[in-house]
């Protein structure tokens, strides 16, 4: 199973992240940042970013496909700056919410991204790693976030309220 930063959160933050995607149109997905102390440093937070696949982006603008264009922005939009960009663990996740016709129970992929001075390049296919089913939900109970369906319909009551 992929080690992320799962145990005594110290931050929890839920986003729609939007950035123009390699292929050029603008595309986005739910961004969740989960963090932690680090606990041989208690001044360093060690952060998990799920980056939650949404249906109804364009045709080949996927995450996966330029999730380093989603890290750069969700680096610049969401992440404190005083995390180091080299010690973030990444996965894209997958489910109900990501396509008309979804095939399986939620999933989650591993992406190890390389930070090379400002910013993230495309990994290499050997850097992402699908997790099986059962790591997936284990990984995403102790992630302790609530359901992506839920989080996109309280923000869209957020956004009728407004």
């Amino acid at each position: 199973m992929t080690t992320a930063h799962t145990h005594g959160r110290a931050l929890g933050s839920d986003a729609i992240l939007s950035w123009t995607h390699r292929y050029g149109s603008t595309t986005s997905c739910l961004a969740r940042l989960r963090g932690t102390r680090d606990p041989a440093a208690t001044d360093r937070l060690l952060l998990t970013v799920v980056l939650s696949e949404l249906r109804g982006q364009p045709r080949g603008h996927y995450v996966l496909s330029d999730v380093a264009g989603a890290a750069n922005s969700a680096r610049s939009q969401l992440v404190p700056g005083s995390v180091d960009p080299g010690a973030i663990t990444w996965l894209v996740h997958y489910g109900e919410f990501s396509s008309a016709d979804p095939t399986g129970p939620e999933s989650l992929t591993r992406v190890d991204l390389h930070w090379t001075l400002d910013r993230y390049s495309l990994p290499a296919w050997d850097d992402i790693a699908r997790l099986d089913y059962d790591d997936s939900r284990q990984l995403l109970t102790e992630l302790q976030r609530r359901p992506a369906t839920e989080v996109l319909a309280a923000m869209e009551n957020r956004l009728d309220l407004n």
